[in-house]
């Protein structure tokens, strides 16, 4: 009988915890749940709405405002569990005063034990937001150059052109230089010998430039009409002549190997030599 009363004694408190406590806490993750998932669909439609103020797709700022929004989601998430867990602790009966003094001696520890991993994060911060560059952008900083593969709060990795994977502390970054941002410059110096037509040369550019035009490849990737813009330099068994041509953003290359390779194959069809080193060796019979 005795045995009896204490099952229903447990029973009975089992079922008053649940109905308070067990359902505070019930109530809690419910709320941080639907909170999460307010957020996340707020912030996706933001982002989809202001995605639609520029007709281009995956645009720089198209991949600027989704950045964003994942280190919003990223950064509510991390607070909405800190909250959600000591709200919990609290429902359990647990003092989280004690608990947070010790949090807030162990963060003023972290923080002067880990100075540079806060200056590498604020440095991430400021460069997604501000949208210095972007996943997949071509950068350079400090002699080294490459492909944008993955950006962090606290790292950015860089595949440079022999496919090595560069890791950089955010915080290590001064200068940088973005390649990929809104439009580039292909640079082609030709070189022609002193008894060759400049005249020739120049209008064998233009038409080249031309072609490039026409060029169902090359051609969308021009932004604007090639411009010979004459002589630049009288050089030692040379005079060079420049062509500059304004493209799409890191499609430069693909069009300097186009005109190079054009070069090759017209210059000397109408009569102009490309200049080679030249060596003169004069030989004196003895007397």
């Amino acid at each position: 009988m005795i045995e009896e009363i204490s099952q229903l004694a447990d029973t009975e408190a089992i079922l008053k915890w649940l109905s308070t406590t067990g359902l505070n806490i019930l109530i809690v993750i419910v709320l941080a749940v639907i909170g999460y998932w307010l957020l996340t669909l707020g912030t996706r439609q933001l982002t989809r709405h202001m995605q639609k103020l520029d007709d281009e797709e995956s645009s720089h700022f198209d991949l600027r405002i989704e950045t964003i929004r994942r280190l919003v989601n990223t950064t509510v998430l991390v607070i909405i569990i800190g909250v959600a867990s000591l709200t919990i602790l609290s429902e359990l009966g647990i003092n989280i005063g004690p608990l947070l003094a010790s949090v807030g001696v162990a963060s003023l520890a972290l923080g002067l034990g880990a100075q540079s991993l806060v200056k590498d994060a604020i440095a991430g911060f400021f460069i997604i937001v501000e949208g210095q560059y972007q996943v997949g952008d071509v950068i350079e900083f400090d002699g080294r150059a490459g492909n944008v593969e993955d950006l962090t709060l606290r790292v950015t990795q860089i595949r440079d052109s022999q496919g090595y994977l560069h890791f950089v502390p955010n915080g290590e970054i001064r200068i940088v230089t973005n390649r990929t941002r809104d439009w580039s410059r292909a640079i082609i110096d030709v070189g022609i010998g002193y008894e060759d037509d400049v005249a020739l040369a120049v209008d064998t550019l233009d038409e080249i430039g031309d072609l490039a035009v026409e060029d169902p490849e090359v051609g969308p990737l021009l932004l604007e009409a090639p411009t010979v813009t004459g002589v630049e330099g009288l050089e030692n068994g040379q005079v060079r002549l420049r062509v500059v041509v304004k493209t799409a953003p890191n499609q430069h290359w693909i069009v300097q190997r186009f005109y190079r390779r054009q070069v090759r194959l017209l210059f000397p069809e109408n009569g102009l030599t490309l200049p080679s080193p030249r060596q003169e060796v004069i030989l004196k019979k003895a007397e």
